[in-house]
């Protein structure tokens, strides 16, 4: 703001009292603009370091921050890798020597950092031709903090496959793969995270560390920026800050018995020029004193905001608005008659004044009022400045991976317990075998080739199933059980479709609104999102009325979704009625509807139990009359007195949750009115494959961009740690919540919990509370009446409190992970970063699982993949939700692949298609199916490799899969070639109904059954067969006929011609069958 110019002045050592927030920001961007030197901003706290950040970067991109975790964090036992991502990148950045201005807090200030002179040699450069020990490579990513894995997905990864090395890199959007000629590296090229497939080839790259190196000359965040300007923000908090940490470290030294130097000590660090922002005189000598007033928001109440602006007039000030988006110019012109927007050299003295420019909030100072578009209207979700450049790919490791140890569901044998793969030499060839332990150390052998008949298995709670006997009947009984239900209840969904598919509804047309009301949207829509809004649309375009289920976790933006639905609805003049599970839910969803529909002319309603019964008689007559557009509420929208004069959509928010009478009058609905059902239970794509004939789903699986990361610790139980973590919070003015799943001692937690902060506010939720009891806890909670909840793991799903942006979980090993993943999404909902604490118990002796599962956790303070894990078990419930609650037994019985498998078979059969079963245990002929760890050495990696080859079933998928090998692993060699070409021949021998071939050292021989023979012209097909191969021998027994290949001396493998000749075998049948049919039809 130009007109500030006059009024700042700047001394070193000065103490600047009495500026707010917003002007603290101009002073320094002032100093920043008239001199050439970089700036650092130090707070107490992170929080303020980032309130800081976010409010600097509206006005400038020469803005850095360099986050560090409170002292807490160097006692965790895991720590999520966003914080420390940002300081490197923040250094990356500074070595560029351009000017910027760095925001850091107290820990970001005192951390060891490497050698700033010797900053640059911490990368280095590959580029194809160059010549380089691969291990040397290796080394120096190890050096550099980069993790070993199998698979490459997440940021800081990067695994080795022969000639293969897979990274990614920091800063980078996708990683890399460098493939080796010896010790040459042969190329480079980015690679797609989630199907692991090449993208773009490039000629070099440089690799950054993945960590603050350690040297032996340390340096700080200080010599990084070359003797800066530093603004110390409340220079008390600062200092009190520092007594603080430096008895939390005192103390962590007695206890962990060390006197080894943890970080800089203040006194070490040598700040030349500076000038402290305080809120209160210091030093009385060198203090400039100025008098500045924040402004009260206005919550669109326009006549006070005219009232105040005339009062300022009067007063001989000069006002100006700040506003960025054309509609408010428009608007604040209109309403104090200014005629034009004016810059800032420009101002109207006592007169208001419009400039069109953004900024935080507004100020009254000395003769200004000065108002901005945050003032003006209560505005919840600002734009976040902060870029989460950690990335995440969706490819799940570990997910339908064997693990030796894992429970597997054999299509014939049943349950048992995978034990790994083995080799075994049979007749001279290796083959790869699946061992598989059953009831009474039973064994089985099933070959690689066959890996398509054992599935993982996985149930509801992850309970450990009863292993099958070999031989038994009890199996058989199950599957054929199942096989029966599975029938009825696909036949009934198939029925209940294609009634729906003869019922007309009503047909919307575009309207140009709609384009208004999207681009109205304040973010930027994800990919899966825009899918999301064209099916919809598709939908309410079509005569046949929708439904349609949308999944997608908490915040992903269902939601908007749903309001494009229903603004469409609404501008094609019918109602729309929105049905939530909870009282809580109806208001919230009320809420953020009046928000998005207030430039639009729709008449919005809520109905539910804290409606009075005078507004409820009102709604109801609006609804009759059509006075009313949407309505939002509980299941009262059910009731038999609630009519609706044209009813066009109706929005099923979380339908699983309601009870069997609700869901039936739901379903009555669904015969002629649009339906859209939310849930946040993720569904994973098999399952959408699975039901692709059922139901219309979209899915919504991408996470917005930018959100600030939940800062995630696995810790032991401490009391101070849990007070610190309750003071940051309280300090923020936050809410915390607190989960401690016994309800029997949760009271005396309570008194714990009162004991350690005594000002804070406890609430207490549960689940033995009635409905009615817990919705009133958790309004309260929403409307900050209190400070901690402490409860069950009855966190209420679908409800977003954006306030509370703690969690502490007791006895977290304890949970699944697929609880502490949908638990965890409670918090990091806002502009804040959060914070999550993950405490086991600290005299607790952990027994295997709970310490695997805490490794497990470690793994999910990475932010994506926690969904990762959760939708296995997600998956379950998802299963349940689509084909009916009482699903989930039967999903229990088979374990939830081979019950999705039967579902896709039968949905098949009843569309008249006959899907192919594989009942045979063995292959038909012997190939060399081991894959060598020269190769890839890792177990999980080769049985993925058999899992793709055992997918080809034509010479294109053959194609498509050494494709995906060779880019994935290196090129093939021929052994594995003839072993893909075995896994063709037999599909096509399945498909033809061919069961028997012999196979010894001198032919192989196959046997064409009677039904098939009777398909064939054999005097054209002999002459095929012998162009392929002259040594082929036929003869002819009872109805069969035997076609021979001696294998002696072939110029290539028999594998080859035993394709060609099911080719054309295939063929001749196909032809066969065309010709029956068009006689059939003539």
């Amino acid at each position: 703001m130009d007109f500030l110019n006059n009024y700042f002045k700047y001394q070193n050592e000065s103490e600047i009292v009495g500026l707010t927030p917003e002007l603290n920001i101009f002073y320094i961007l002032n100093y920043f603009q008239k001199t050439n030197k970089n700036i650092l901003i130090i707070t107490n706290t992170l929080y303020e370091a980032n309130k800081y950040f976010d409010s600097i970067s509206t006005y400038t991109d020469d803005c850095l921050l360099f986050p560090m975790d409170d002292f807490v964090a160097s006692v965790a036992l895991a720590i999520s890798p966003e914080l420390k991502i940002k300081r490197l990148e923040t250094i990356n950045v500074l070595k560029e020597n351009n000017r910027k201005i760095v925001v850091t807090n107290l820990m970001g200030l005192l951390r060891y950092l490497p050698d700033y002179k010797s900053a640059n040699k911490l990368e280095f450069k590959l580029q194809t031709g160059m010549s380089i020990n691969r291990d040397k490579i290796l080394e120096v990513l190890d050096s550099f903090g980069y993790k070993k894995d199998t698979l490459v997905t997440s940021t800081g990864e990067y695994a080795v496959r022969g000639y293969v090395i897979d990274l990614f890199l920091i800063e980078q959007e996708h990683p890399i793969r460098i493939e080796f000629f010896g010790n040459e590296i042969e190329s480079i090229r980015f690679f797609d995270e989630n199907t692991q497939m090449s993208i773009k080839e490039i000629t070099e790259i440089a690799c950054l560390p993945y960590q603050e190196i350690a040297t032996s000359v340390k340096s700080s965040i200080l010599d990084y920026l070359d003797m800066p300007m530093v603004f110390e923000i409340d220079k008390e908090g600062i200092d009190l800050g520092y007594e603080k940490l430096s008895e939390e470290i005192l103390t962590y030294k007695k206890e962990n018995d060390t006197d080894k130097n943890l970080m800089f000590e203040l006194e070490d660090i040598n700040i030349k020029d500076v000038i402290y922002l305080n809120k209160f005189i210091n030093n009385r000598n060198k203090a400039l004193v100025y008098q500045s007033n924040t402004l009260d928001n206005f919550n669109s109440n326009f006549q006070l905001l005219r009232e105040f602006v005339n009062k300022k007039l009067e007063d001989k000030k000069t006002v100006i608005f700040c506003l960025s988006r054309k509609a408010e110019i428009d608007f604040i012109k209109e309403m104090f008659h200014v005629t034009r927007v004016v810059d800032e050299e420009h101002l109207f003295i006592e007169r208001v004044n419009i400039l069109n420019k953004k900024i935080n909030n507004g100020f009254e100072f000395d003769k200004y009022v000065v108002i901005g578009e945050y003032d003006i209207e209560k505005i919840n979700n600002r734009e976040i400045k902060y870029k989460n450049s950690y990335k995440i790919g969706k490819k799940i490791k570990g997910f339908d991976q064997l693990q030796v140890g894992d429970y597997v569901v054999h299509t014939i044998h049943g349950i048992g317990q995978y034990q790994g793969v083995i080799s075994l030499t049979k007749n001279g060839v290796v083959k790869d075998y699946l061992q598989i332990i059953y009831a009474d150390n039973d064994k089985i052998y099933v070959p690689v080739e066959k890996i398509s008949t054992i599935f993982k298995y996985s149930s509801k709670d992850g309970v450990a199933p009863v292993l099958s006997k070999l031989n038994g009947t009890a199996w058989a009984k199950t599957k054929k059980a199942l096989q029966k239900k599975i029938h009825d209840i696909s036949l009934e969904l198939i029925k209940l479709y294609a009634a729906r598919s003869k019922v007309t509804g009503p047909v919307f047309k575009d309207d140009p609104m709609d384009v208004m009301f999207d681009a109205d949207f304040k973010y930027e829509p994800t990919i899966d999102q825009q899918k999301a809004f064209l099916d919809v649309k598709k939908d309410l375009e079509n005569k046949v009325p929708m439904d349609r289920l949308l999944c997608g976790d908490v915040g992903f933006g269902k939601t908007e979704v749903a309001f494009r639905a229903m603004f469409m609805t609404a501008i094609n003049g019918f109602q729309v009625a929105y049905l939530c599970p909870t009282t809580i839910l109806s208001n919230q969803q009320y809420e953020n509807a009046l928000q998005r529909f207030k430039n639009f002319p729709v008449e919005i309603a809520l109905l539910n139990r804290f409606t009075t019964k005078k507004e409820a008689e009102r709604i109801i007559d609006g609804l009759k009359k059509g006075t009313i557009d949407i309505v939002f509420g509980t299941h009262r929208l059910l009731s038999d007195d609630v009519g609706y004069k044209n009813l066009g959509l109706l929005v099923v928010d979380e339908e699983q949750r309601f009870g069997v009478s609700h869901k039936e009058k739901i379903k009555k609905y669904k015969n002629d009115v649009n339906v859209l059902t939310l849930s946040a239970t993720p569904i994973p794509r098999t399952l959408k494959m699975a039901m692709s004939g059922l139901r219309d789903l979209s899915i919504i699986d991408t996470a917005p961009v930018n959100r600030y990361p939940v800062q995630t610790y696995v810790i032991k139980e401490q009391d101070m740690v849990v007070k610190d973590a309750i003071y940051k919070e309280l300090g923020r003015n936050g809410q915390i919540f607190v989960l401690y799943n016994r309800i029997d001692s949760i009271e005396s937690k309570k008194d714990e919990l009162e004991h350690l902060v005594p000002e804070a506010r406890i609430v207490i939720a549960h689940g033995r509370m009635n409905k009615s009891q817990m919705e009133d806890v958790m309004q309260d909670f929403i409307d900050h009446k209190y400070d901690i909840l402490l409860c069950t793991t009855i966190i209420e799903t679908g409800i977003d409190i954006s306030n509370a942006n703690t969690l502490i979980i007791y006895d977290a090993d304890r949970f699944g992970l697929s609880q502490l993943y949908q638990i965890r999404g409670r918090v990091g909902r806002s502009s804040k970063i959060a914070y999550a604490y993950l405490m086991y118990s600290k005299d607790k002796m952990l027994n295997e699982i709970a310490v695997k599962r805490l490794e497990a956790i470690k793994e999910f303070t990475e932010l994506g993949s926690g969904y990762r894990i959760a939708m296995r078990d997600l998956s379950l419930r998802g299963a349940g939700d689509i084909l009916g609650s009482d699903q989930a037994g039967f999903v229990d019985a088979v374990g939830l692949d081979l019950y999705m498998k039967m579902v896709d078979d039968e949905v098949k059969r009843l569309n008249g298609e006959e899907p192919i079963e594989d009942k045979s245990n063995n292959s038909l002929i012997d190939v060399d199916t081991h894959i060598s760890d020269s190769y890839v050495s890792d177990e999980s990696l080769k049985i993925e490799i058999h899992q793709k080859i055992n997918e080809i079933d034509s010479f294109d998928k053959l194609i498509e899969i050494q494709k995906e090998l060779e880019d994935r692993f290196g090129k093939i060699n021929e052994q594995i070639k003839i072993y893909m070409y075995e896994e063709w021949f037999e599909k096509l021998a399945l498909s033809l109904h061919i069961e028997r071939v012999v196979q010894n050292n001198k032919i192989v021989e196959l046997e064409i059954p009677a039904n098939l023979t009777k398909k064939l012209k054999f005097d054209k097909l002999f002459m095929q067969i012998y162009n392929i191969c002259p040594k082929i021998q036929f003869r002819s027994m009872l109805n069969n006929v035997y076609i021979t290949l001696p294998i002696g001396n072939l110029p290539k493998h028999f594998v080859y011609y035993l394709v060609d000749i099911l080719n054309l075998i295939k063929d001749e049948v196909s032809k066969e069958e065309i010709t029956e049919a068009n006689n059939n039809e003539v």
